[in-house]
């Protein structure tokens, strides 16, 4: 054995001792631990004794004691310890683990590894199986949140999918409004497991703006850009803007409908009247609580993930991005989000009504 490599062979760092202890000559734990190896590996008690500026009968009276109760043995080795736990799941673990996640009482591996240590009819289990196990059969993640609909509103949605399951939607007028805004930030990257988080920049106002558009079978109409909140006063206005280009869109046909939503700014008399005599006689009623019936919440959807790419900074480049995104919308994907609304309408009824 190299005994020039060990650390009690070093000078040993005196610590600064009370008047009771120089004179009652108690030994501290780094002491005692000093003189024993020294002594198991020969050094005389009185060269011990100077390296730690103690009596020789102190060192050797400690010597004494600690050859008779021997407090360095291998069954002291693991004394004060935590005890280790067990690396194997059982199925009373699993059990329990299964049970809360159905009862949804967990939210956390490591709430769910305190709870199975609680039980004391349980084995202790380490951190990482309880870990494990849960990454085997699923993850922890927020609840995707969907409106809750009432049963007058679900009856309504039933109602209206099998009353026009058959209906022609070629010959419909979808309209709607939506908003877009700054600092959206739904555009996900891709992050490796050693990186950060990248971070993106929150622009300072947030600046939103409001569109109206039209969509049909047949094509679109421009975007009508919406200046503050939108009233009925201000969507009468913008309905006689594009009135020719929704009547454009329908040359061919001599029967053609009007759907719009329930939003405030739609449910006056003078605006329901203004269309009934100017844009179409035929009106759906659209039900409450039913954006996924109305195909243009698509092509919002399609257009919000286009302007996002581009990354605008200033009210101007996100308008230029809304109106550049609105005008790449062609034909064909119009017309497969309309064709698409018979197969929603049979996932609702299946469903009962429910939202998808």
């Amino acid at each position: 054995m190299n005994l020039q490599k060990l650390w009690y062979l070093e000078p040993l760092k005196q610590l600064k001792l009370t008047k009771t202890l120089q004179q009652s000559y108690h030994l501290n734990n780094v002491e005692k631990a000093f003189i024993y190896l020294h002594n198991y590996n020969g050094t005389e008690l009185k060269t011990v004794a100077n390296m730690v500026s103690r009596d020789k009968r102190t060192v050797s009276s400690f010597v004494k004691e600690a050859d008779s109760k021997n407090p360095f043995a291998p069954k002291d080795y693991k004394k004060g310890r935590w005890p280790k736990k067990g690396t194997k799941l059982t199925e009373r673990h699993k059990e329990f683990l299964m049970r809360w996640i159905a009862d949804e009482t967990i939210e956390s591996a490591r709430k769910a590894h305190s709870r199975l240590n609680a039980i004391k009819t349980l084995k202790p289990i380490s951190y990482n199986p309880v870990r494990n196990f849960l990454k085997s059969i699923g993850n922890f993640e927020k609840p995707r949140l969907k409106p809750e609909l009432s049963d007058k509103n679900r009856e309504k949605r039933l109602e209206y999918c099998r009353k026009n399951k058959n209906f022609d939607f070629r010959k419909v007028l979808f309209s709607d409004e939506s908003l877009f805004q700054l600092n959206q930030n739904n555009q996900k990257v891709f992050r490796l497991k050693e990186s950060k988080l990248p971070l993106g920049s929150r622009l300072n106002p947030n600046t939103k703006i409001m569109v109206w558009g039209v969509i049909c079978y047949n094509g679109k109409t421009s975007l009508s850009i919406v200046k503050d909140t939108l009233k009925a006063t201000q969507y009468i206005k913008i309905l006689k803007e594009r009135r020719r280009e929704m009547l454009r869109l329908f040359e061919d046909r001599k029967i053609w409908y009007f759907l719009q939503d329930g939003a405030p700014s739609h449910r006056p008399k003078e605006v329901k009247n203004y269309i009934k005599r100017w844009i179409s006689k035929r009106m759906i009623n659209h039900p409450a609580q039913s954006p996924d019936l109305n195909p243009i919440e698509i092509i919002w959807a399609q257009m919000k993930v286009k302007v996002e790419k581009k990354r605008p900074r200033t009210k101007q480049q996100l308008l230029n991005a809304i109106i550049e995104s609105w005008n790449s919308i062609d034909k064909s994907t119009i017309r497969r989000v309309i064709d698409g609304i018979y197969q929603k309408m049979d996932k609702i009824i299946y469903q009962n009504g429910n939202i998808l």
